[in-house]
């Protein structure tokens, strides 16, 4: 076309410049500066090859192209502008000032009253986050459509102020507007969201009568609608009313009972399920973990594969998790070579899950040598390895790495300082955890929270300054839970206190009056200051109330498998070959103090 001068000619160059086999941008470009005359179409499309194929160095900018169609006699219509919208948004930190200034040519070149174009644009606000510049796009607009109303409730529910988006879906139906299935999902979330099941009812209500087709997406919505209301029941009744059930209303059912706490529901109707997807299986395994059903969670995991089910990298990382939180060393080092083998971590997206597994089941060296061949040393790495590290009482080098990690700018999140001041606690560093405490707010712009309030009185207690821990909790900024109190009972157990023991254990039983654990805390104080008076006064209470300490739980995995032990256990196959190693143990250790 080239050679014959075809490329010249305006329709052709068009139908060439239009065409989907056509996806460089430099070399869109180069036909493009091949037309003398280009028109609106040709500008048009030149514009949308840029925003839809990205750009090369050899490309100018899509807001490049449109300043110099501007310096022509040619005028952007509606499709320009859309185009311009969706390359600002895929930059929003860079072009927010560039998103203005298209704004303004919109109604400039009279385009603000076409619904698609202000659709956009309330898009663009919402997407950088002001939602109120999205709504007086849209009090502008002199009649909008269900689109735009839509569009704004959306806006609303993606900033979280629920109330504004319930509020205007009121003031569309007093107009007389009839709401898609669209607009029916966005107000249902809308509702999920303000967690109230009176209007949930009412919006439920509303959709019953209206005689809007109500499509799988706004059913799956309104089962996560009673769900966050945190009505279990209500999601279970309407679940049941449900004829034609996919696989999308199928998973909202298990994941609404698993976040509210019913996982035994949930697994008798994953069982249930025609066609469980991976996405079933992930909310099984991750509502079990989450629970602390750890090791049900490994075993759903192995039966994966009798179904022929290949787990994703989100199943690798919830399974990891379960790892950790079960102590199952020889299964999470098992899904790592499987990770390996199957290149299912090229983008270093599991290190996290793998250096806190590796961390949590006792092996820190490993976790080290995962975060050293990391190739993403990202926050969530540097966190993992900084509390792996803390963990295991190494805190000079959690402090070694916490340097490196604002050395190579990365900012610490709550989390990290959790673990930093962690290390500090463990290893009794008080200078320095007061310096991370208090860098918090002033390098860090952090709030601190109860955790790290908790860390402080742990660290303080652990170094016996137990009036200044004391202070410390009566001048936080929120009320103290039963963490924090429960450190400083330990604290005064340690350094026997009475005096603060008793005010830590009155405050505990105002929290928790039924718990135990605060009673005989106290007891073990009273005996340790010689107050028999008070040791036999806390278990006459103990016996009146009927009050037991809960037995302690240990697992341990051999050779793949986990075994728990309670306190007091006696059920295990093997209880007298194990009490016969204990009791060599015990010899042995005793033979080793003399």
């Amino acid at each position: 076309m080239i050679i014959s001068g075809t490329i010249k000619d305006t329709f052709a160059a068009s139908r060439l410049l239009s065409s989907p086999a056509l996806v460089e941008p430099s070399y869109a470009r180069l036909i493009f500066s091949q037309i003398s005359s280009p028109n609106l179409f040709i500008w048009n499309t030149l514009i949308k090859k840029l925003v839809e194929n990205g750009m090369d160095s050899m490309s100018p900018p899509p807001l490049l192209v449109y300043k110099q169609m501007l310096k022509t006699s040619v005028r952007p219509n509606s499709h320009t502008f859309m185009y311009l919208i969706k390359a600002l948004q895929a930059q929003l930190d860079l072009y927010l000032h560039e998103g203005e200034a298209i704004h303004s040519n919109v109604v400039k070149f009279g385009c603000d009253s076409s619904q698609f174009v202000s659709s956009a644009l309330l898009g663009f606000y919402v997407a950088c986050g002001f939602v109120d510049r999205a709504r007086r796009v849209f009090d502008k607009i002199s009649e909008p459509g269900l689109v735009l109303w839509t569009a704004m409730m959306r806006a609303y529910v993606c900033a979280n102020v629920s109330e504004e988006a319930l509020r205007l879906f009121g003031e569309m139906r007093q107009l007389g507007f009839m709401p898609d299935p669209v607009t029916l999902a966005t107000i249902v979330s809308a509702c999920g969201q303000l967690g109230n099941l009176d209007t949930a009812k009412v919006i439920h209500g509303f959709i019953t009568k209206s005689g809007v087709e109500v499509d799988a997406f706004v059913s799956s919505g309104l089962l996560g609608m009673y769900g966050d209301c945190g009505s279990l029941e209500f999601t279970y009744n309407l679940f049941c009313e449900m004829s034609a059930k996919n696989v999308v209303i199928w998973n909202t059912m298990i994941h609404q009972c698993a976040k509210n706490g019913n996982m035994d529901l949930a697994y008798q109707l994953f069982k249930m399920m025609p066609d469980a997807d991976i996405v079933s299986w992930n909310t099984m395994i991750g509502g079990l973990a989450h629970a602390g059903r750890c090791k049900e969670a490994l075993a759903l995991f192995n039966e994966m594969e009798l179904y022929g089910v290949k787990p994703n990298r989100l199943t690798l990382s919830i399974t990891l998790s379960a790892c950790a939180g079960l102590g199952a060393l020889d299964t999470g080092t098992w899904i790592h070579a499987y990770i390996e083998k199957n290149s299912l971590n090229s983008d270093g997206s599991l290190d996290p899950g793998l250096i806190d597994m590796y961390a949590k089941c006792g092996s820190i060296d490993k976790a080290l040598q995962v975060f050293e061949k990391t190739t993403r040393t990202d926050l969530f790495s540097w966190t993992s390895i900084i509390c792996g590290l803390a963990m295991h009482g190494h805190a000079k080098q959690a402090i070694h790495y916490f340097s490196q990690m604002l050395e190579a700018g990365v900012q610490p999140d709550d989390v990290t300082l959790v673990g930093i001041l962690n290390a500090c606690a463990h290893s009794g560093f008080l200078d320095q955890g007061w310096q991370y405490f208090l860098s918090m707010e002033k390098v860090h712009s952090l709030t601190p929270k109860l955790e790290h309030y908790g860390c402080m009185v742990d660290l303080l207690g652990r170094m016996g300054y137990l009036k200044e821990a004391y202070s410390l909790i009566r001048g936080m900024p929120m009320e103290p839970n039963e963490v924090i109190w429960g450190t400083l009972l330990s604290a005064c157990r340690v350094h026997n206190n009475v005096e603060l023991g008793e005010l830590a254990a009155q405050r505990l039983l105002q929290l928790d009056p039924t718990d135990p654990y605060i009673r005989v805390m106290l007891s073990n104080i009273y005996a340790e200051a010689s107050r028999w008076d008070g040791v036999m006064r806390i278990r006459k209470e103990l016996k009146e109330r009927g009050l037991r300490k809960e037995p302690g739980c240990s697992s341990i995995e051999v050779n793949g498998v986990v075994y728990e032990f309670l306190v007091g256990d006696s059920l295990h196959a093997q209880q007298i070959e194990i009490h016969s190693m204990l009791d060599k143990l015990e010899i042995m250790l005793k033979i080793g103090c003399h």
